[in-house]
């Protein structure tokens, strides 16, 4: 699997991430993307263990919740910034487009993890991404991103097995870097 810039990515449920690009800063590397997301929809509670994520609306009203907390509202050219291990979910409150001009960082695995997320969702019915591809994800990104909906049990057990028989009938080879585009 090959991921370049600029790219773009469509869940298939509403939101829509062009990732624009990766800008090398002294103290790391920012990835800079665009978010159109439509009325009522966005990522459910999530969490960045490794890296901030920054949001300006450019259009419309966007509305984001850190768990215990009231839920904020941001309207053009507001601004607001979750800073990594803080859990969050935001979504499209207006009845227009919802368009973000975002960024993480560092940048890590954010593309990639975004990328087969939305390849996932995009062939559902759901928003929710299949089971081995969700498993897989839990996995190979567990030291990067939380999902923080999906039961503990589920990611500690259930998730375990699921990648394991993933793996062994080679349903994640799909996945793996294409280095000879590089």
């Amino acid at each position: 699997m090959h991921v370049g810039l600029p790219q773009t990515i469509n869940s298939g449920h509403g939101e829509i991430i062009q990732f624009k690009e990766c800008i090398q800063e002294p103290d790391g590397a920012r990835l800079v993307f665009e978010g159109i997301v439509q009325p009522g929809c966005g990522p459910i509670f999530h969490v960045h263990l490794c890296q901030a994520e920054g949001f300006e609306v450019r259009q419309g009203t966007m509305a984001y919740q850190v768990p215990g907390l009231p839920v904020q509202y941001l309207a053009e050219g507001e601004v607001t910034v979750f800073e990594k291990n803080v859990p969050h979910k935001f979504w499209n409150a207006g009845d227009t487009e919802l368009i973000l001009n975002s960024w993480a960082k560092p940048a890590g695995n954010l593309q990639r993890y975004m990328t087969i997320l939305f390849l996932s969702t995009s062939k559902r019915h759901s928003n929710t991404p299949a089971l081995f591809d969700a498993a897989y994800l839990t996995i190979q990104y567990k030291g990067e991103f939380d999902v923080l909906e999906i039961p503990r049990p589920v990611k500690s057990l259930l998730f375990p097995a699921v990648y394991w028989v993933g793996r062994m009938f080679g349903l994640y080879r799909k996945y793996e870097i294409d280095t000879s585009r590089r």
